[in-house]
């Protein structure tokens, strides 16, 4: 790959391979059908437009292709977009797919090496044991170090997971010392393994998406069979103690409708709550933030968050009058959770 999407500029040419995020085949008020592919690379995403021989290009690529695309960089109401003269697939033997997957700015095993530094904070044997069996198991270490956090909404690239687990641990080192009654192992335990179910709720190896078992059970359901599992594994954990600890993972949530079958009923679990949709929340306003200029400094509407966010004052810019002729891509048929 040489030219990378977050690097491009109006009227540059391009020569490259994309993977091929979503299609979506329409057809202008004329009726002439167009196609909108929205192709990807580590550095973001954009959106392409195929003008010519349109239904023909959607019949020969599908989502998840690799396909090498020449066009020109255009610029429609404030917003990059490829005008494409050819798409076509191309053979993926030569192609690592996670070359294509936006991935975290730290590296992976310098976050790893903090997290195993957190777990040697937690001064409770049984939590630490439990902790230090899971966490150095080299499959769930490989599979930490790789996935994301989320599917879209947050911390949705390569090594998310484990960026936002650290984020929600260290807010929880900052909280804990304001309310002293609180089991402050218990809060850490639950902060480093509120999300490990992501780990089998996610695809990640070309595309973000739902692995089978992620879409019929959800990761809270995953992670508590995964720790269940490893508590068993250790001689005379109490019993009450990894109830709690359960219930930091169930109602981390903190709704039935955001997929928490229980509401937080202890303070340790009230916190973790409350600190995990405020580190999910930053990460979603920090992208929009930083997503695509839009007019008067404020981000495009979010569905899922159900609100603009302003950008600033410096963010302001005059729009340009430009009619739209092409209907809202339908990104996906599923609807992103915040968490």
């Amino acid at each position: 790959m040489t030219t990378l999407i977050s690097d491009m500029r109006e009227g540059q040419k391009v020569n490259d391979i994309y993977l091929l995020r979503n299609r979506t085949l329409a057809t202008t008020r004329a009726g002439k059908p167009f196609l909108t592919l929205k192709l990807g690379d580590r550095s973001g995403e954009i959106e392409g437009k195929v003008w010519d021989g349109a239904e023909a290009v959607a019949r020969a690529c599908a989502r998840g292709d690799f396909v090498r695309v020449t066009g020109q960089v255009t610029e429609y109401n404030g917003k990059l977009q490829l005008t494409l003269k050819s798409v076509n697939t191309v053979d993926e033997g030569q192609i690592n797919p996670e070359d294509f997957l936006p991935a975290a700015k730290r590296p992976s095993a310098e976050m790893m090496a903090e997290l195993m530094a957190a777990i040697r904070t937690v001064a409770d044997p049984h939590l630490r044991k439990l902790l230090e069996s899971m966490f150095k198991s080299p499959d769930l270490q490989s599979k930490f170090q790789r996935a994301p956090a989320a599917k879209g909404m947050h911390h949705a690239y390569l090594g998310g997971l484990l960026e936002h687990t650290l984020s929600l641990f260290h807010l929880c080192e900052c909280v804990a010392p304001h309310f002293p009654e609180i089991d402050r192992d218990l809060l850490r335990a639950g902060a480093l393994l509120h999300d490990v179910g992501k780990v089998d709720e996610l695809s990640y190896s070309r595309t973000i998406d739902y692995t089978d078992s992620g879409r019929l059970m959800g990761h809270i359901v995953l992670e508590v069979e995964r720790v269940s599992e490893a508590i068993r594994a250790i001689r005379e954990f109490p019993e009450e103690k990894a109830v709690l600890l359960k219930h930091l993972l169930v109602s981390h949530h903190g709704r039935e409708e955001f997929g928490s079958p229980v509401k937080p009923m202890t303070l340790e679990a009230l916190i973790l709550h409350a600190l995990d949709n405020l580190d999910a929340k930053v990460q979603a306003f920090r992208g929009l933030m930083e997503g695509e200029p839009s007019s008067y400094g404020w981000s495009a509407y979010h569905s899922v968050l159900g609100q603009y966010v302003f950008k600033g004052f410096a963010a302001r810019s005059e729009p340009e009058e430009v009619e739209e002729t092409s209907p809202p891509e339908d990104d996906s048929k599923d609807t992103p959770s915040l968490f």
